[in-house]
């Protein structure tokens, strides 16, 4: 085969099933075409798509082009914008990272959003709530972010309720603790994120979050050992520092369900 139109035709014929919406464009202009019709019957189908990928059609140019250790250099997403859906804030907590950042996130309405109930999104931080003034009890918009994160990106203000409140970002972390924003090093400006000072190293929420990093794959990659188990064994109290983890009894784990 010398394209690879030609190659996707001859196994078509042969009874392998290809794409029906395979398109060969001869210009930009129909690549942007064939963009927009996909993403109109995107709904339609009965697989996930999350966009296009535009190939040279001419193998030989593919391999002058060549690949780069992560991607061919003769092709190219092109991604659809995120699906957006609407729903209410029922409330906004605050979780906090391993490294002590409070991080907003509203309860929402479960809504389906590109094949996924969501009832979680993020907020971001304190700066982004202030500047967009969402409020619990807010009808809004929210969208995969990448078609993954859930964020909020708009707020319907014609169905706020008179009587809702401008929601006050706490000055404490949830274990009790002061909080502070730090001088960025770089910017020399404060940063957007508030931290938990934990100076007695006392916050159990920090604590949590840093078992699970401990566990995950960038760390001691303990497989079996997850988020879900971590939270499960934490409330069990048989782990609670990242020792615990070597000196697990069986005898009292090996009746827990999983």
């Amino acid at each position: 085969f010398k394209k690879q139109s030609e190659f996707l035709a001859k196994i078509n014929e042969w009874g392998f099933q290809t794409n029906s919406h395979n398109f060969l464009a001869k210009s930009l202009k129909e690549i942007d075409e064939q963009y927009n019709k996909i993403e109109k019957i995107r709904s339609k189908l009965d697989y996930d798509i999350d966009g296009l990928v535009v190939k040279v059609d001419d193998l030989a140019l593919q391999a002058r082009l060549g690949n780069t250790s992560n991607s061919p250099r003769w092709a190219i997403a092109y991604k659809f914008s995120s699906v957006k859906a609407t729903t209410k804030v029922n409330d906004i907590i605050i979780q906090v990272g391993r490294t002590g950042a409070l991080t907003p996130v509203a309860k929402v309405e479960p809504v389906t959003v590109g094949g996924v109930v969501v009832s979680n999104a993020t907020l971001h931080n304190e700066e982004e709530i202030t500047r967009k003034d969402i409020r619990i009890g807010d009808f809004v918009t929210i969208q995969r972010a990448g078609d993954v994160i859930p964020q909020v990106v708009s707020i319907d203000l014609s169905k706020r309720d008179k009587r809702s409140k401008k929601f006050i970002f706490p000055t404490k972390c949830p274990c009790g603790s002061d909080t502070i924003k730090e001088i960025n090093a770089n910017t020399k400006k404060i940063d957007a994120v508030r931290r938990c000072l934990d100076r007695d190293n006392k916050c159990q929420f920090i604590a949590k979050e840093k078992l699970k990093h401990f566990v995950s794959k960038d760390a001691f990659n303990i497989e079996g050992l997850g988020k879900k188990v971590i939270d499960q064994f934490w409330d069990l109290k048989l782990i609670t520092n990242p020792t615990d983890i070597f000196k697990l009894d069986y005898k009292k784990i090996e009746n827990l369900e999983g």
